[in-house]
Order: structure tokens, then C-alpha cells, then sequence
């Protein structure tokens, strides 16, 4: 899912350079994620969503390539930093290049479902989603189940 969106507030960000199939120069992308919730009763939820959020910062058109109709990855890691679940493991993709646009000061937001099924009470856990393909998008945000 891709939804251009006018506001949303962030978690955890990171500026990168999109110079990886970017324009000339690259230009600045900021990346925000959140989870929805960051806590919660474990009981009560199966699974919580992931936003994760790139904005353009520059003042001109960005164009990210993509080498498959992946845009997205997300990891859940353990308290001991163990892989828990990889969002595109279960999922295929159209093997065709894809691109996405972002104009001046626009945002795309991706959403994915991470399920709760491995977690405990009381451990902290940690989401990580980037664009795939584009080093430096990274931006990761803490989950508490209670």
C-alpha cells in the first residue's frame, strides 16, 4: 500500500541521500516510522502496523527506481536482536523494474502488518523498515507488548 499523505508525526527519522537511481546529485529524503500501537496489551493484539514514512525535502521531483515492484522491507527484531519476521518472506514480486515519484515536499507512507506472535510481555522489540535498493532510508522505532 502507498498513500501520499500531508502530515504525520514521527517516531524515529533519518536524513539520507537518495543517490541510487535518484536524480543527478540525489536529493534529500527524511525517513520517519511509527508503529501503531507502540505499546499495547499483547493479548489484545494479533499483529500491529507498521508506517513507515519517506518525505522530499529538496525543492525538486525525486524519482526512485526500483528493480522489482518491491518498494518496502520490514524486519521485527527480538530483545537479543534475533530476525523475528521478514515482511517480504511470504510475499512475491513482479520480477518488472517499478518507479515512484515524489514531488517537492510531498510523502509517500508504506504500511505493513507485523504479527505479534513471537513476542513476550514485557520485552522491548525493535521494527526496521527501509526502501529497497536505497541504503540510508533506514529509520527504526521501539515496540513495547504489555
Amino acid at each position: 500500500m502507498v498513500v501520499v499523505l500531508g502530515g504525520c508525526a514521527p517516531t524515529e527519522r533519518g536524513e539520507v541521500r537518495a543517490d541510487r537511481g535518484g536524480p543527478a546529485g540525489g536529493s534529500a529524503l527524511v525517513s520517519e516510522l511509527r508503529a501503531e500501537p507502540a505499546e499495547f496489551a499483547l493479548a489484545k493484539h494479533r499483529e500491529i502496523k507498521i508506517v513507515f514514512t519517506i518525505r522530499n525535502d529538496s525543492g525538486r521531483l525525486l524519482r526512485l527506481d526500483f528493480p522489482t515492484a518491491q518498494h518496502l522491507e520490514v524486519t521485527l527484531r527480538g530483545p537479543d536482536g534475533r530476525l523475528l519476521f521478514l515482511w517480504s518472506e511470504d510475499r512475491s514480486f513482479a520480477p518488472e523494474a517499478s518507479v515512484v515519484v515524489v514531488n517537492p515536499r510531498e510523502r509517500l507512507e508504506f504500511g505493513a502488518a507485523v504479527p505479534t506472535r513471537d513476542m513476550v510481555a514485557g520485552r522491548s522489540y525493535t521494527a526496521e523498515a527501509v526502501l529497497t535498493g536505497f541504503p540510508g532510508t533506514e529509520a527504526v522505532v521501539a515496540v513495547q507488548p504489555h
